[in-house]
């Protein structure tokens, strides 16, 4: 077959195409390829022929354009096919516009943008289906005649526009339905090129569905416990955990559990530090049936999962017309009853969220979103975070006096690499569960396998470790007792084997720094202790610190008088 012949079969794939002879003579060229360059040779366009026979993949430029060559090499390799493929370049503005609309288009918030003149330019689907109204009707159209405000100085994008101070976070009824207004959670901001705004864009939430969706799962949820009766996994009280669920053998946790079930029979608020993973609501929920209000509801809600507004419905309750949808609906802190709330990941609660807690912790009372009357609350609150909430208060995340509120009782869990073999007393637990769902008998582990656990980080702890111990007996055979290192996943390993480098990586230069910190802090206040008779107050006054921080590091570093 000729070259001519090899082209023309070629261009039905790729339209960039040159077919040269081993010393770079082009032999053919196709149309596209022809219109582009006018060469001889593929050396005129800086291509060196070494480079293609041995290099399947280039990049070369050609007029400011950036081109993939690949090459293939026919038959004796007297003759070579170059194909080009232009690199798209996405800081062109046309691209760049084209993806911009593609995402916006697929955007499950409602988008809206207008331009200077106050005219809507963009209107996306989810906009549409959040206000009920058409892109067609809306596109073109003056904001202000758009949403029947007849007055342009009534118009939040002007304002914004004119004022260039964004609007945040707002919540109101934005557009009006056969009547009903339909509730928003938006924010809105200035465009801002070349020291001019050319427009305004608003982002909006639709939180009419979601309020009434919420209101009903605390509906169900109030209705659903008074029903629960006890069983295997839930008890009457909505919890599933007590502290016989504790697994560990480490001197670390039984001093923790032998604190936590100290504390249990207190009233004072609990506040529980520990890493993502290691069973913060675990020891939560223990601690609630530990003591004397194990007959009262325990109530769990994650303050990371719900937005600002929904979560001051939901722990405080609602009043009928609050918002659409809205119904005389009690809040957790009423539904908890003399019970227990218990707050997951508080360190992600908004600042002004944290002040509304706060006021409701100091007067003991809680007032309904919407409603006048005060509610008087007699719950104990224990709440969660993953983070030092000192490192927290000085980085402005978490109100101190808020901390002074919730942290009665502090108790710190130590991380799973911490906690000496508990590894495999976790592990053991595991395997004896999986045994059963999957009609195995493993019951030992090979040594390689105990050596790569040891000395793995488990940055994602417990939870974890009872992930990566159900994936390795998925690919257990039937009737092996062992597990076994060659049965953990390939995506898994390569994930391990990454944080395992990074550790041993850490071992060498910030983890070792961080080892002599902890050691020195330790020994300083030890040292302290030791010169006032470890009386915490005083020694608290000479290293310069609170008591409660005092105490949170003794904790931290695992410090107790022998």
């Amino acid at each position: 077959m000729d070259v001519k012949s090899i082209g023309n079969i070629i261009t039905n794939f790729k339209s960039k195409v040159i077919i040269i002879d081993r010393t770079g003579n082009v032999l053919w060229k196709s149309r596209d390829m022809g219109k582009l360059i006018d060469i001889k040779n593929i050396k005129d366009i800086d291509i060196d022929i070494e480079d293609i026979i041995l290099n399947k993949n280039l990049k070369v430029m050609l007029y400011n354009d950036s081109y993939n060559l690949s090459s293939i090499l026919l038959g004796n390799q007297e003759k070579i096919i170059l194909i080009f493929d232009l690199i798209r370049d996405y800081n062109d503005d046309n691209t760049k516009s084209y993806i911009l609309e593609e995402i916006i288009e697929r955007l499950y918030d409602g988008v809206l943008v207008s331009d200077k003149d106050g005219r809507v330019v963009i209107y996306n689907p989810a906009m549409e289906e959040l206000e009920e109204m058409e892109s067609k009707d809306m596109i073109g159209e003056y904001i202000w005649d758009a949403y029947g405000y007849g007055d342009k100085n009534k118009s939040e994008h002007m304002g914004v526009q004119s004022s260039r101070i964004p609007i945040i976070n707002r919540y109101k009824a934005h557009a009006y339905n056969n009547g009903k207004p339909i509730y928003k959670s938006y924010s809105t901001y200035p465009i801002e090129k070349d020291g001019e705004i050319i427009g305004v864009y608003s982002i909006s939430k639709n939180e009419t569905k979601l309020q009434s969706l919420l209101s009903e799962i605390v509906d169900l949820k109030r209705q659903f416990g008074s029903k629960i009766k006890d069983d295997s996994d839930i008890k009457f009280n909505g919890t599933r955990f007590t502290f016989s669920d504790i697994i560990g053998s480490s001197t670390r946790i039984k001093k923790l559990i032998h604190e936590a079930q100290s504390i249990s029979w207190l009233n004072n608020n609990i506040l529980i530090v520990g890493e993502t993973g290691t069973g913060k609501e675990v020891f939560a929920q223990s601690i609630h049936n530990y003591g004397k209000r194990n007959r009262e509801p325990f109530i769990g809600i994650n303050c990371s999962a719900i937005p600002e507004n929904l979560l001051e419905s939901i722990l405080f309750g609602t009043v009928k017309g609050a918002f659409t949808g809205a119904i005389d609906s009690s809040g957790l802190f009423e539904e908890a009853g003399e019970g227990t709330l218990f707050l997951d990941e508080l360190n992600s609660m908004p600042i002004n969220m944290q002040a509304k807690l706060l006021r409701v912790l100091q007067e003991k009372c809680v007032r309904r979103v919407g409603g006048k009357e005060m509610y008087p609350i007699r719950c104990r609150v224990i709440s969660a975070m993953n983070e030092d909430p000192y490192l927290l208060i000085e980085e402005g995340k978490l109100r101190q006096d808020l901390y002074y509120r919730i942290a009665g009782y502090n108790l710190v869990i130590p991380p799973l690499r911490e906690r000496d073999n508990d590894i495999f007393d976790l592990s053991k637990f595991y395997i004896s569960r999986n045994n059963l769902n999957m009609n195995k008998n493993v019951s030992k582990m090979k040594e390689d396998l105990k050596d790569f656990m040891k000395e793995y980080s488990w940055p994602g702890n417990i939870r974890e470790l009872e992930h990566f111990i159900e994936n390795i007996m998925v690919r257990t055979e039937v009737g092996d007792t062992y597990l076994r290192r060659e049965n953990i996943p390939g995506y898994l390993l390569e994930v391990m084997n990454s944080i395992f480098k990074e550790n041993k990586l850490d071992n060498i230069s910030e983890y070792s720094l961080e080892e002599k910190i902890n050691e020195f802090e330790k020994s300083l206040i030890l040292n302290s202790l030791d010169n006032n008779n470890w009386n915490v107050t005083r020694t608290a006054k000479e290293l310069g610190v609170t008591r409660q921080s005092l105490i949170y590091r003794m904790k931290k570093l695992d410090l107790n008088r022998s």
